[in-house]
């Protein structure tokens, strides 16, 4: 849902302009004069289906009537196809009716890619099941896309977030392909092998389905993973979906779907996730809680997590350490603390660590999540450099514009002290270890895991170190 919205708000300032020949960035804009980082209708058709996915069950009537309590809220741009069989519907029933009705009587003229573009929660509602993902992503498209065309597109891109989600790569692509009918499998194979062969700029125009799917795909398969950063292929995709032009924000959607789902949330940059924002009132943490209460099938964890409005009482029970704050020697806008003294934290800015409930923190005038887990074992932070350097970059950002900044975690030892010290490595242009000494100087309790001790050891001074994440060159 992350990567979805993403690609979405990136590509919403270029929608039908002049292709871009540059990176792309949150300009906002577009055909719905979208503010930077806001989502477009896409996301919101896409919330639609999570929305009702998060309970537990995806019924694609209830989905029907969310749709139908979407368009009534008279969204900034709906699609064309989308548009016509919503107004003419006068209940949940009657849509898959209406969008059958209007494939009977344009049968070349059904196949947009309007369900395309908001098909990932059906991949997460069904993790595991492969003949329930691709009926669903059938079901789901046919409320308002019938032509058999977009059910089969949703349907291989459900399978490919699956397979990605679970086994991080994008084997699944092909792998949707094989659960189609024979017929459809030696067409779709055709245009997945063009889409592997030729430029991505080749699929333009792109509103229908197959040709919005063949540049999504082009561009995730044409640019190049980074050896040394592999997670920053997700940026590097987007940039290039959305240099294709024309609807830029779906596929720059439809892309960022399948490649958060690959890469995960912590691969996007906190510069896009502080921007997003869009109806109905969410932000980029609401898009995470959806997601994973799709992805449980409603259920959340120990924690309440991430449905509860404050999770503070469990971090308490387990993680028997008093509520601190302690400022930074070399910078006092920066405050480190726990998950105790998240709650009552008084700082522009709050970045968390750890699982937090819904709940807004009082004090602060924005709060951001990362899903940094405290363990040494790599496998379970695959992006920790990156999320390292990323926040540490973040970090200056608020800073150099006079915001202060309380970071914390669940205890307040290891994952706030790591971050700290990256922080510090950045702004002081000290190694990774050099900036921890400093940390533990004013918060003697710090204690990163060896993981986190690793990777701090990976940051060299300054003058040794390699330009940051933000300068790096781009694959053209």
């Amino acid at each position: 849902m992350l990567g979805l919205a993403t690609g979405d708000a990136l590509g919403a300032g270029y929608e039908f302009r002049a292709p871009l020949t540059g990176d792309a960035e949150m300009i906002g804009g577009g055909l719905g004069n979208w503010a930077p980082g806001e989502w477009t209708d896409d996301t919101q058709m896409a919330l639609c289906i999570a929305e009702v996915a998060a309970t537990g069950e995806l019924d694609p009537l209830s989905v029907a009537e969310r749709f139908l309590g979407w368009f009534g809220d008279a969204p900034k741009d709906v699609g064309i196809q989308t548009s016509e069989v919503l107004r003419s519907s006068s209940s949940a029933l009657d849509v898959p009716l209406r969008a059958a009705a209007r494939f009977a009587a344009r049968p070349d003229a059904s196949a947009g890619n309007g369900s395309l573009m908001r098909t990932s929660p059906v991949a997460l509602a069904h993790l595991g099941d492969d003949d329930a993902i691709v009926r669903a992503a059938h079901e789901i498209s046919a409320l308002t896309h019938a032509d058999p065309l977009a059910g089969e597109a949703c349907a291989i891109w459900c399978i490919a977030i699956a397979r990605a989600v679970r086994g991080s790569n994008f084997d699944g692509v092909w792998e949707g392909v094989d659960m189609l009918p024979a017929s459809a499998q030696r067409r779709w194979a055709q245009w997945l092998h063009e889409a592997e062969t030729k430029p991505p700029a080749s699929f333009t125009p792109n509103g229908f389905v197959v040709s919005a799917l063949q540049a999504a795909w082009s561009a995730i398969r044409q640019t190049p993973v980074p050896t040394d950063v592999p997670c920053l292929h997700l940026q590097h995709a987007l940039h290039a979906a959305v240099r294709i032009g024309h609807d830029t924000d779906t596929v720059a959607a439809i892309a960022g779907a399948l490649l958060g789902a690959r890469w995960g949330s912590t691969a996007i940059p906190l510069r896009w996730r502080a921007l997003l924002h869009g109806w109905p009132g969410y932000r980029a943490k609401d898009l995470v809680r959806l997601a994973v209460l799709t992805a449980r099938g409603g259920a959340t964890d120990e924690l309440g997590w991430p449905a509860a409005e404050d999770v503070t009482n469990w971090y308490t029970s387990n993680y028997p350490i008093e509520p601190f704050v302690v400022q930074l020697v070399d910078d006092p806008g920066v405050v480190l603390g726990n998950a105790a003294s998240a709650v009552t934290a008084e700082a522009d800015v709050v970045l968390s660590l750890c699982r937090m409930g819904t709940r807004p923190s009082p004090g602060a005038s924005e709060a951001h999540e990362l899903m940094v887990v405290d363990s040494p074992d790599v496998r379970h932070n695959a992006n920790l450099d990156f999320v390292l350097g990323d926040t540490a970059d973040a970090i200056v950002r608020w800073r150099d514009e006079g915001k202060t900044v309380f970071l914390h975690c669940a205890a307040g030892v290891s994952r706030t002290s790591a971050f700290a010290a990256a922080y510090l490595s950045k702004r002081l242009g000290i190694s990774g270890l050099s900036a921890l000494e400093r940390v533990t100087a004013c918060h003697p309790i710090a204690d990163p895991n060896p993981g986190f001790l690793a990777a701090l050891a990976r940051i060299p001074r300054q003058e040794d170190r390699r330009p940051a994440w933000s300068d790096r060159e781009h694959p053209p």
